[in-house]
């Protein structure tokens, strides 16, 4: 029932999907990080919808998503603001405005706040959360012209559970779930557009190559890796529904990892000590 009513004022408190006329055949949806993990899945589950993807990548497509007549493939560093605001002139001239963004890209890596270098810090960065302000600020002009669109950021479940090691991928998608919010907000508040959808999805650990260096030692430890499938079929339904929405794919205990952060101080502390261990070997690589 609380997770109704979350999904309730997501959408302005309506029961509705947005009145904005969606033809799924004519819209545009730009995946950001195409080229493998869950922005491969969401290009080929969207564009098997009838739907025109733009796909941004600073690698090649798998060979699965070359010569698809429904995917437009575009190199780009979307950590470089120029490089992200010519691709989009490009793709608003040869393909169209997109009306749907999913800002997917994103890095990982375990290491320790002290042996976290300037350059990888600016690196992931720029990948997990400044490039969400870059294509945002290169496509909803549009949108807002259009009265349409459709925004998903692509956080994790790390934006509410900080582990040691991977403390600077929890402050990038703890930021990218504040983007979030904040842009739905502006979209009510300052452009009045309630019509443009947001959506921000935290998945649990998944099978791709974001994990591929830790995977043997959290299956180990009896983490559950989940299928990226999963998560696009989350991502292509939640799109197709026209809703805005907050998906939570964790094995069901998402909203408890939700809550978790307006827990006593006490019972946060308590809770991880329990669950810590021995992590020094990090501080010796």
């Amino acid at each position: 029932v609380n997770e109704a009513f979350n999904q309730f004022a997501r959408n302005n408190f309506s029961l509705r999907s947005t009145q904005t006329t969606w033809n799924w055949d004519t819209e545009i949806a730009v995946v950001t990080g195409s080229s493998s993990g869950f922005g491969a899945l969401f290009s080929k589950d969207l564009s098997d919808k009838g739907i025109h993807v733009v796909a941004i990548d600073i690698n090649p497509l798998p060979a699965n998503l070359q010569n698809n007549p429904k995917i437009s493939f575009f190199k780009c560093d979307v950590t470089d603001v120029e490089a992200v605001n010519t691709v989009a002139k490009e793709i608003q001239t040869k393909v169209g405005h997109p009306t749907i963004l999913i800002n997917n890209a994103g890095i990982g890596g375990q290491r320790p706040i002290l042996r976290t270098t300037p350059q990888q810090l600016q690196k992931l960065m720029g990948v997990n959360l400044f490039s969400h302000y870059y294509l945002v600020q290169a496509f909803l002009p549009e949108m807002l012209n259009k009265r349409k669109g459709h925004i998903v950021s692509i956080a994790s479940m790390a934006s509410f559970f900080t582990t040691p090691g991977i403390t600077d991928y929890s402050c990038s998608k703890a930021a990218v779930l504040a983007f979030n919010e904040g842009l739905a907000t502006e979209l009510r508040t300052i452009h009045r557009c309630p019509e443009i959808l947001t959506t921000i999805v935290h998945p649990f650990f998944a099978d791709t190559p974001i994990i591929a260096a830790g995977k043997a030692e959290l299956e180990k430890a009896g983490a559950k890796i989940l299928d990226p499938q999963d998560i696009s079929d989350a991502v292509v339904e939640q799109i197709l529904k026209k809703r805005s929405g907050q998906i939570l794919l964790s094995n069901g205990f998402g909203p408890a990892m939700r809550a978790f952060r307006g827990l006593p101080w006490w019972l946060q502390e308590g809770f991880k000590r329990l669950t810590e261990s021995d992590l020094s070997r990090y501080d010796k690589k």
